[in-house]
């Protein structure tokens, strides 16, 4: 009480008029008080902010007004005269701590802001690279970078930096361009400047001011693309072919040194298998050099019946060689893991012939591509060394391969372009994931529908997305097409394949990201869609190729290939890839001999399906952008198929249920809102430009859940200049009916209308009218605060001349002048919301949606933003506001009428005091007893001492105690021994005794503190922990508890029915009955009367709150 009427603006008095032009109300409160201040007055009713000071003036004006509320007029009275002097109710509430907070905090806060305002630098007309370069505009993970990716860093800034000029540079020309068609259009008659090319041109500039500042954007667009193709051309050794042409393969010396080689000094070889049962073997062994002799014992082999055909074979070799070779062959199959260095031949000998030639047989590895010529050029060398006997002897025998043809030369740089289609499929197949990221971005952050609602038609929204992201594909297909006349892919790029190559580039990027759009509907999140589409597109550009590329080389699935391709060319991504695929090898002739790369087998398919999914894919994204009204539209005739197989009622009757619920709703709906809903329903609403009828939305339920009725059956209307505002709990159907009015849900039942446009019928006319707030931030991360500002402005059709004008006023307005060049990640929650209410404001719209727009704010600008829609909804007189909030302060604040949820059902409607007087039916008084003084205190003590040591009255024993306690009886007499006396709990009791209520001490006597709210709980437990109190302590604390004795005697002698509430040592709060026999009047009057009787030092007195309304509501649904 005391900060209240220090610092707080005092009372704030509400009166309800019968006639909006009635004058005796005002007159009344001035007549009474002149130093009333009328603060608002909408429609009905009229505030006024009284002093505290004036409470003594209260009783006399309260009964004026209660006499003119209770005045019978005669007939003969005209009504505009009994309506001048009529007042329907009044009601009063103080000053809150919120209040006393903005008065001491406002004073600086105002100062500061007019200065800054006053100092504030004019705002350029671009603030792209501002933004980009301000350093309050970049996340601290920007400005704290690794050390060891510094260099990368600055790399990534160069490229993004190049590419960021280069898109401004062709958004401009192409913006240039559509204005000049525009403009050319018009002068001839052809088409209006439409809102279409407005709306297209503000998407444009959104598009290209996202696309510049994100990085991701670029990476995934631009540089993963473009370094992949890079990367398979080094790796395919393209870079080197094209400085210098492949050469033919060089000769090659036969030698065992080839063969297991060690890891340094040359050398090599490895055991060489060798019979040496002959004596000219075992000579001939000895002049072997390039590896070691591994002796091999002949073994005798036995041929089954199957094998009698390599028997035969042995035969022939001579009786003497062929079992020899058999067992050798043998050894070396039954050996083959019994070696851990590899072996490529054995030698067999035969014995020497008559003429003295030696013949010998080697046995090769034929994995080997060279095994069996250097085996024999060993066993040559050996028998020359032996002939000669000269060990440094040798033959040398080289093979040098024929100079490869032109066919093979083509062959083998096909092979190469088939890799790089290969790649191209691979590293495109980002594009589109970088397309999904951000559609689904402003579906998730709702930022989409503000857009729609704010008037951009889903056809120029969706046009405009397409034409962004063909235009945006445009620069890694010129990469590519550039690198691949860099490197020479004739395959590509010559002579009858550059056309197709170029025709198949753009329909791919102009199919692909239709059917991305499709794709982003089935996503919530935009990092999943990133994901999923990559995946998707991966899978479907290189798998499938893939394997219908295998699937083409065999003869057994050939045509089940040829099948399978009509289901895989539905997809673009297998379009794209097994085209170029198709031009790669298109020379080598495996499409069916096809010449021409056009023809269907080679590109004609991959052309002739993309160009139908550019066209089918968009189609279907518009058909699923209107999917929600059907689906429900299906729900609907679903569960009245489900009421007339249950109920057995006729065909007609679940149709008219809509029509006829009012009739059925349950008996106990409150008088206002029957007659809310009885005015709507006929039609008696000739002022309003909202109005509800019967609206309802039903979500459908699982198998174990039923159906959830989240609106039911929800009438009233909004009229011009007033603000109408949705109290309920979390889940009360609040929400759910601002999306179904701004069109983000479609009703169930009933329908609403806006300015006479029905939301179900015509929905692009309804919500036109209408600026969205939405409870959650539907802002782009990469705009600044005014270029959202300037969006939302284009979009809502404000010429270009007054762009600037139109947007400084609202910076100015919502006071975020000093954040215009901040990107909207960077600012703080609670100018979020003030950038989203200044959206929803912009261009002046008719009706404003709020849906909580002061969360997180402090009260402060809580405030601030109250003034701000205050001043547009009920001074201007000219739009009509909407608003939900969980605030009663704020509901109160700015709501001319209120209407509370529970369970998807209004419960109550009418204005902020009608509400109070109708379901408030108890005052709350607050009262503050004088402050203890000082010699009240010190005479108190002198009491209580003397009494203690009246000798003769009490036992030794105390009088001991008392010694002890105080050091002796002579220093008892003496006043500075007052504040050393300390109270033991038989003293308190019997000084209780002596001062007449014994009762009272029982609270700090007890062994448990019991809290009374005088300190009683905190003396009790200082009594426990020192064993006893000091006197002045007692005698203040029983003082105290006498004055809160006094008042709360006075209180339920003068109002019987009253109410404790709380009593916190400071002051005392009661709860009143209202509206049976007593009256404002009666109670100011007895407090009034009997303030210094009581010693009352301050007191409040107020209505019940709508908070307390509410919460009997929410806890009675």
């Amino acid at each position: 009480l005391y900060l209240k009427h220090q610092y707080g603006v005092g009372y704030t008095l509400t009166l309800v008029k019968r006639a909006p032009n009635a004058s005796l109300a005002a007159d009344i409160v001035y007549r009474h008080i002149p130093s009333a201040m009328c603060v608002s007055e909408v429609g009905t009713e009229i505030s006024f902010k009284l002093p505290l000071a004036s409470s003594s003036s209260f009783e006399s004006m309260f009964r004026e007004i209660e006499s003119c509320m209770r005045r019978s007029v005669p007939n003969s009275i005209l009504d505009d005269e009994k309506d001048s002097i009529g007042i329907e109710s009044y009601g009063i509430s103080v000053t809150t701590l919120e209040e006393v907070f903005l008065r001491v905090a406002g004073c600086d806060y105002d100062a500061s802001e007019c200065f800054e305002q006053k100092e504030s630098v004019h705002l350029p007309g671009s603030v792209i690279s501002q933004a980009s370069l301000d350093p309050a505009a970049t996340p601290k993970k920007h400005l704290h970078s690794d050390k060891h990716f510094g260099s990368y860093k600055k790399i990534l800034g160069v490229i993004s930096t190049i590419v960021g000029r280069a898109c401004g540079l062709i958004f401009a020309t192409i913006l240039s361009f559509i204005n000049f068609l525009t403009v050319q259009c018009c002068s001839c008659c052809i088409i209006s400047r439409s809102t279409f090319w407005q709306h297209c041109k503000a998407l444009f500039i959104k598009k290209a001011i996202c696309a510049r500042r994100d990085r991701k954007t670029i990476v995934f667009q631009l540089l993963i693309p473009a370094l992949l193709i890079c990367a398979v051309f080094l790796l395919l050794g393209l870079i080197l072919l094209k400085l210098k042409p492949h050469p033919d393969q060089q000769s090659v010396t036969f030698t065992t040194s080839n063969f297991n080689p060690l890891l340094s000094g040359g050398g090599g070889g490895g055991p060489i298998p060798f019979n040496l049962s002959l004596p000219i073997a075992k000579e001939v062994a000895d002049y072997i050099k390039g590896g070691w002799i591994q002796s091999v014992k002949p073994i005798v082999y036995k041929f089954p019946d199957s094998e009698r055909a390599l028997a035969d074979a042995i035969e022939a070799a001579g009786p003497n060689l062929g079992p020899v070779l058999l067992s050798m062959s043998e050894y070396l199959m039954s050996s083959f893991n019994e070696s851990y260095q590899s072996r490529y031949g054995a030698i067999v000998m035969d014995d020497q012939n008559d003429d003295g030639s030696l013949g010998y047989t080697v046995l090769h590895n034929s994995s080997c591509q060279h095994a069996a010529p250097t085996f024999i050029n060993l066993m040559n060398s050996a028998i020359l060394r032996l002939a000669a006997y000269n060990k440094n002897m040798t033959i040398q025998t080289r093979n040098h391969p024929l100079p490869m043809t032109v066919s093979q030369h083509l062959q083998r740089h096909d092979l190469d372009a088939f890799s790089v289609a290969i790649i191209v499929s691979i590293s495109f197949s980002f594009i589109p994931a970088s397309f999904a990221v951000s559609i689904v971005k402003e579906r998730e952050v709702k930022a989409k529908h503000q857009q729609l609602i704010s008037g951009v038609s889903v056809l120029s929204y969706w046009v405009s997305t397409y034409v962004w992201d063909f235009i945006s594909f445009l620069f890694p297909f010129s990469i590519a097409i550039i690198l691949f006349n860099i490197f020479g892919l004739e395959q590509f790029i010559g002579s009858g394949c550059f056309f197709p190559t170029i025709i198949m580039f753009m329909e791919y990027g102009l199919a692909v990201a239709s059917s991305t759009y499709c794709l982003s509907f089935f996503f919530c999140d935009h990092t999943m869609a990133q994901n999923v589409v990559l995946l998707v597109n991966f899978f479907s550009g290189l798998v499938l190729m893939a394997i219908s590329f295998i699937m083409g080389l065999l003869k057994s699935t050939a045509s089940a290939n040829s099948f399978l391709k009509n289901f895989f060319r539905l997809s673009p991504g297998f379009c794209f890839a097994d085209g170029l695929a198709s031009l790669a090898l298109l020379r080598q002739g495996m499409k069916d001999k096809s010449s021409d790369a056009f023809d269907w087998n080679v590109t004609g398919a991959s052309i002739c399906y993309l160009g139908s999914e550019s066209i089918s894919f968009f189609l279907l994204t518009l058909v699923l952008e209107f999917w929600p009204s059907y689906k429900v539209t299906l729900f609907s005739v679903k569960e009245w198929w489900k009421s007339f197989r249950h109920d057995n009622s006729s065909f007609s009757e679940p149709l008219l249920k809509s029509s006829s619920q009012a009739d059925t709703l349950d008996v106990d709906e409150d008088r206002d809102v029957k007659t809310e809903r009885n005015r709507v329903l006929s039609g008696s609403i000739d002022n309003a430009i909202i109005y509800l009828r019967n609206l309802r939305k039903v979500y459908p339920g699982g198998k174990r859940q039923g159906s959830k009725v989240a609106v039911d059956s929800l009438t009233f209307s909004v009229q011009e200049g007033e603000c109408f505002g949705f109290l309920g709990t979390n889940g009360a159907g609040k929400t759910t009916t601002l999306s179904m009015l701004s069109g983000e849900e479609s009703p169930t039942d009933g329908t609403a209308f806006i300015f006479g446009k029905s939301i179900i019928s015509n929905p692009k006319a309804a919500r036109k009218h209408i600026g969205f707030c939405p409870q959650f931030d539907a802002l782009l991360e990469f705009l600044t605060v005014q270029e959202h500002l300037e969006l939302y402005a284009r979009i809502k059709g404000v010429p270009d001349y007054r762009m600037h004008d139109v947007v400084m006023e609202k910076l100015l307005e919502f006071d975020l002048l000093k954040h215009a060049n901040k990107p909207s990640f960077c600012l703080s929650g609670g100018n979020k919301r003030k950038l989203s209410v200044a959206i929803a404001m912009i261009g002046d719209p008719p009706i404003v949606i709020l849906d909580e727009p002061s969360t997180g704010m402090d009260p402060i600008a809580k405030r601030f933003m109250w003034e701000v829609i205050s001043r547009i909804s009920t001074r201007r007189g000219k739009t009509a506001v909407i608003l939900t909030t969980h605030s009663m302060n704020e509901a109160q604040a700015l709501c001319t009428r209120i209407g509370i949820m529970v369970g998807g059902r209004l419960r109550c409607i009418g204005s902020p005091q009608h509400l109070k007087t109708r379901f408030g039916n108890h005052l709350e008084l607050e009262i503050k007893p004088i402050e203890v003084s000082y010699a009240d205190m010190e005479n108190l003590c002198r009491v209580i001492q003397e009494r203690l040591f009246d000798i003769p009255s009490h036992p030794r024993s105390l009088l001991g105690d008392l010694e002890v306690c105080i050091g002796g009886n002579d220093s008892i007499r003496s006043e500075a021994s007052v504040a050393e006396i300390s109270l033991s709990r038989e003293m308190i009791i019997i000084i209780g005794r002596w001062l007449g209520n014994e009762e009272r001490v029982k609270t700090l006597v007890s062994s448990k503190p019991i809290s009374d709210g005088v300190f009683s709980e905190q003396l009790s437990e200082q009594l426990i922990r020192d064993g006893g109190i000091p006197l002045p302590i007692f005698s203040e604390w029983w003082l105290l508890k006498e004055k809160f004795s006094a008042i709360e005697s006075f209180v339920f002698s003068s109002f019987p029915d009253a109410i404790f509430q709380v009593c916190n040592g400071l002051s005392i709060k009661y709860q009143l009955p209202y509206g049976e026999g007593l009256s404002l009047a009666d109670v100011f009057g007895h407090l009034e009367g009997n303030r210094n009787q009581i010693g009352i030092a301050e007191y409040s007195i107020s209505q019940s709150t709508l908070e307390t309304i509410f919460n009997h509501f929410a806890a009675n649904p």
